[in-house]
């Protein structure tokens, strides 16, 4: 026994160890262009901006025009920097009405979520915009995910509260009863936990299934699928699931078996890790600060297990004291009853608390409890709670006095009284069971409230007799807001003389460049600009002017650099990690149970081992090539942008026009007109390794032609590096 104690502790101690927090839906918070705009010129490329980080292996981005028609580039990125940004390029668009189509994976927890939006370039009928907008609303609810996780509420939760209910209130009143300390339900307790297990395993299964087929398209996917693999030993979503499988195989290797309450006290605590799998899924952990979001869900969860968990075991065990006469079964039920109304008692105490504060965190608001999905379903599962708390009412304030009077006196219909008690608690798991459902649908539906990160830059400080406020929005590479807030003892400055920025790259590979900032009154200085124009720590000088004062400077930090680590993360290696955890614990699992030596090697050690194997060929799995592409080896000084307008003046100038905006005398001729450079040369929207290729080889979808075999490498870099100037 102390050798398989030793072994589940290693084995959780090291699945918590490697298994990473993984957090909720992935909701679209903006776009540009935004939905429903009516631009004068297309936009360069589509941003969406998401309330979490995204697979980029599950994320596109589609544009459609009124005939369905693709016309983006087909080539939706992240942003290195910013991983919870999608974007796409798109091709020169004539007039017309084109629809936004987006579907994307949650790196977070798994979920998928997708929409569409309308905008329209030039002048548009308007009714036509109106009626891209209606086809384009609708919400999805997938069946299997609610019905997955459905089961494994119900099952997760009556195992951890099964064994809490065994534990604190079944043996104590049975052994004060009886006066005996052995348990004649010891069966249909493990029959219960095996019944548990199996369907947390089977619920793990189908919800593995309905994921990896709604991030490959379709409703559900098939086992041996790419999409699984993808999922399952790629993304923290397959972290989270291999850690769950784990604990509920370290379950089956200890409850099942339990004849000792310091047995069933670890299970239990493997049970509640178990719960924290799912809480680490769940809307809560999308908050911007997750900690105490999770374990409130957690704490909810461990609750609900009590309260509902405890009640399956409750009518099991009152169904199997049929069998007892009626006034052993009247005392059994007399002291059953306020043993499990304490534990309920603190459990409803506990799931008002964190629901309250749950309910604050993704509702927000009485309009939005009325008005929204999630707000409704809300109500739902507290018309659900509601009879269950009156009948735990009439059990505690009605049921258990006469139980004790009739105990105490020996008169009564006894047997009338406990069959009476049995069918209450019968209903009360019933609508439990409905409850558990409702929740299934609460948690796979977008909560009404999402809480987004603050993004962008902010810092303060203090020159001379100013205090200076610097914002950047959104802090990264290319169009950036600068806010720049001047107050002097606390009161607005609108009189500066001149306020400006400067930037300077820490790396030293751009000069310094400045930028004007325009008073917009109440002490405020903005402008909007793309110094920002490289991945690197930037200087940012403040300066400000004024009559009879010294100028004032102040020096802030902005790093554009990309955080590379959220996208390099090895998942693999954490998920080969697990499955090694998993067969130890299948192994585990197979080690108490009765059975003949060659059957624990057929049915136990050899399939342990095979997934030990799988575990190791996941750990060395090789992982998906970067798409870094090429670096532009000539620096953008003036002789090179000298030499590239030289070129750009002879071959492009034709279509694209001298400021490049598409209004060349070959480009007016053309429908739709040849791509605004002025868009597309922005920092941040391409890379120079882009606007290479197709300087290179062309365009596809348009009359662009390919110069890879007309100019050196070197001529053509001198072209991007030019190009790069006619960004506003």
């Amino acid at each position: 026994m102390k050798l398989r104690l030793f072994a589940l502790t290693l084995t959780l101690t090291l699945t918590f160890t490697l298994a990473a927090p993984v957090f909720a839906h992935a909701e679209l918070v903006s776009s540009s262009p935004e939905a429903n705009a009516n631009l004068d010129r297309a936009p360069a490329q589509i941003e969406l901006f998401f309330s979490e980080a995204l697979e980029l292996s599950f994320s596109e981005i589609q544009v459609l025009d009124s005939n369905g028609i693709r016309v983006d580039s087909a080539d939706s990125r992240l942003d290195p920097a910013d991983p919870a940004r999608l974007t796409v390029s798109v091709r020169s668009l004539p007039d017309g009405v084109y629809t936004v189509s987006w579907k994307v994976l949650s790196a977070v927890d798994g979920h998928v979520t997708e929409g569409a939006f309308p905008f329209a370039v030039g002048k548009v009928d308007a009714a036509a915009l109106a009626s891209a907008e209606q086809a384009s609303r609708q919400v999805r609810i997938s069946v299997g995910e609610i019905v997955a996780r459905w089961l494994l509420f119900l099952s997760a939760t009556a195992l951890a509260g099964g064994t809490l209910f065994v534990i604190l209130v079944w043996r104590p009143a049975y052994q004060h009863v009886k006066n005996d300390k052995t348990d004649p339900n010891r069966s249909l307790w493990q029959k219960l936990a095996s019944l548990s297990l199996a369907l947390i395993l089977a619920a793990n299964i189908i919800a593995l299934l309905v994921q990896a087929g709604q991030a490959a398209g379709s409703e559900v996917a098939a086992p041996w699928s790419v999409a699984v693999n993808s999922v399952l030993f790629t993304t923290r979503y397959g972290v989270l699931w291999i850690a769950r499988a784990a604990l509920a195989l370290a379950v089956a290797g200890l409850l099942p078996t339990a004849r000792t309450d310091r047995e069933r006290w670890i299970a239990f605590a493997v049970s509640l890790l178990l719960l924290l799998t799912i809480s680490l899924g769940s809307h809560a952990a999308a908050d911007a600060d997750p900690l105490l979001p999770i374990i409130a869900d957690w704490a909810h969860l461990a609750a609900a297990s009590a309260w509902v968990g405890g009640l399956t075991h409750f009518v099991a065990g009152m169904w199997s004291a049929r069998s007892l006469d009626s006034k052993l079964r009247t005392q059994l039920a007399a002291r059953l009853i306020p043993r499990f109304s304490a534990v309920a008692l603190i459990s409803v105490g506990i799931l008002a608390l964190t629901g309250l504060y749950a309910g604050i965190l993704r509702v927000g608001s009485f309009e939005a409890l009325n008005n929204t999905l999630y707000g409704r379903v809300l109500l739902i599962k507290l018309i659900l709670i509601l009879p269950m708390l009156a009948i735990g009412a009439v059990n505690l304030l009605a049921i258990t006095p006469a139980m004790k009077r009739a105990d105490l006196t020996g008169l009564g219909d006894l047997s009338g009284l406990v069959d009476r008690f049995r069918k209450i608690i019968t209903s009360e798991i019933t609508l439990g069971v409905a409850l558990f459902l409702s929740v299934a649908l609460l948690t796979s539906v977008p909560p009404a409230r999402v809480a987004v990160a603050a993004s962008g830059f902010t810092a303060s400080t203090n020159v001379d007799d100013l205090s200076l406020t610097l914002n950047v929005d959104p802090a990264r590479i290319g169009v950036n807001n600068f806010s720049l807030t001047v107050k002097a003892n606390g009161q607005p400055v609108n009189d500066a003389k001149e306020a400006l920025l400067r930037f300077t790259p820490i790396s030293g590979k751009l000069p310094p460049s400045e930028t004007q900032l325009a008073a917009k009154g109440d002490g405020q200085y903005s402008a909007r600009a793309s110094n920002l124009s490289l991945p690197d720590q930037w200087q940012v000088q403040a300066i400000v002017r004024r009559e009879n004062k010294f100028d004032a400077y102040a020096n802030f930090e902005v790093d554009t650099r990309p955080a590379s680590a959220v996208q390099t993360y090895p998942w693999n290696r954490v998920a080969g990690g697990l499955l090694l955890l998993a067969a130890l614990a299948y192994i585990f699992a197979f080690s108490g149970l009765p059975g003949k030596r060659r059957q624990y090697i057929w049915l136990g050690i050899l399939p342990g081992v095979a997934l030990a194997i799988a575990s190791v060929a996941v750990f060395y799995r090789p992982a998906p090539p970067e798409q870094t592409g090429l670096v532009n080896p000539i620096p953008p000084n003036p002789d090179s942008i000298a030499e590239g307008k030289g070129y750009y003046t002879t071959l492009c100038v034709p279509c694209h026009g001298e400021t490049g905006t598409g209004d060349g005398p070959v480009g007016l001729t053309l429908n739709p007109r040849p791509a605004d450079l002025s868009l597309h040369a922005v920092p941040g929207v391409h890379t120079d390794s882009k606007l290479f290729e197709w300087i290179s080889n062309g365009y596809a979808g348009s009359v662009m032609p390919a110069f890879g075999q007309a100019l050196t490498d070197e001529q053509r870099w001198h072209i991007v590096n030019y190009v790069r100037t006619l960004a506003p």
